[in-house]
């Protein structure tokens, strides 16, 4: 009997004891299970936090219009034809005069080149003699020399791509352009085409369009 009252005494203090434990041991729980939440939560928060944060500060860049194509270069100006400015006297014949280098300050400078320029004979305007030498790159000086007295033009043309003339024809092409090879849009180093008539001593700008080639006695 007194075996069985023991053996009570302890199962109810136990149960006291287990009765006691279980709020404790609930709150553990509950804690233990927020916490485990907690931790599977927390980063997917951060990340949506993270990932949502850039997209308040990115800043949308404002569609931009279409370039502008560039413009097309304006057409060459329409030139005058070397029939326009026919010479009558085309008959000179035998040895060109000595050039007369003093009848222009540039003489001196480019004798070399006018002598030989002149000693191939007339080619332009009847009895005239065009020379042509080069002053650098795309650079060229041209004179005038009179097969018939030496004397050379008061003025020099200064051009990038050379010149265009006939002995039967007082008209010189500055820069000319060529139909069957016309040069591309904005080149820097064709030159302007211009038209000159030759008048025994200077050249005269004719047509429209700017004239830019058109030098001093001293072409330098």
């Amino acid at each position: 009997m007194e075996t069985a009252m023991m053996l009570f005494t302890t199962e109810a203090r136990r149960t006291r004891r287990r009765s006691r434990r279980a709020p404790s041991t609930t709150r553990a729980l509950v804690l233990a299970a927020t916490s485990l939440v907690l931790l599977a939560c927390g980063p997917a928060g951060d990340d949506r936090a993270a990932t949502a944060q850039p997209g308040t500060d990115t800043m949308r860049a404002e569609p931009q219009p279409p370039a502008a194509a560039p413009r097309p270069a304006p057409p060459p100006p329409e030139l005058p034809r070397f029939e326009e400015y026919a010479v009558a006297d085309t008959t000179f014949r035998g040895r060109p005069a000595p050039v007369q280098l003093r009848s222009a300050e540039y003489g001196r400078t480019y004798r070399t080149k006018l002598r030989e320029g002149a000693d191939s004979g007339p080619n332009f305007a009847g009895r005239y003699t065009v020379v042509l030498w080069g002053c650098g790159s795309n650079c060229q000086i041209v004179a005038v020399v009179d097969a018939r007295t030496g004397r050379l033009s008061r003025q020099t043309l200064h051009t990038m791509n050379g010149v265009a003339f006939r002995r039967s024809s007082a008209l010189i092409v500055a820069d000319p352009i060529d139909p069957a090879n016309p040069p591309p849009d904005q080149c820097a180093s064709c030159g302007t085409p211009a038209a000159y008539v030759w008048r025994g001593g200077r050249f005269e700008p004719v047509g429209r369009g700017a004239h830019p080639h058109l030098g001093g006695p001293r072409p330098w």
